[in-house]
């Protein structure tokens, strides 16, 4: 017969704002589709960026082809 009293498991509600986050590096925006905010989601279907966010391994080759796309579009 001890006097311990039963541990009592502390309700944690406390909200990870990460979760609120887009994936890439850096980026603080909410996400809205697949994890990213819309520029990066745009960035993840052309392959600029990888499912985790972190930059692909040829971003600087994938970039200046994305930026001449999207210039050229802008202009039309």
């Amino acid at each position: 017969m001890s006097n311990e009293k039963p541990q009592t498991k502390k309700e944690n509600n406390v909200i990870d704002l990460s979760l609120n986050r887009c994936k890439a590096e850096g980026c603080k925006k909410k996400p809205s589709k697949a994890d990213f905010c819309e520029e990066h989601y745009e960035w993840f279907k052309a392959g600029l960026i990888t499912k985790d966010g972190s930059l692909a391994k040829d971003f600087d080759k994938k970039h200046q082809q994305w930026v001449a796309r999207h210039s050229i579009k802008k202009v039309a």
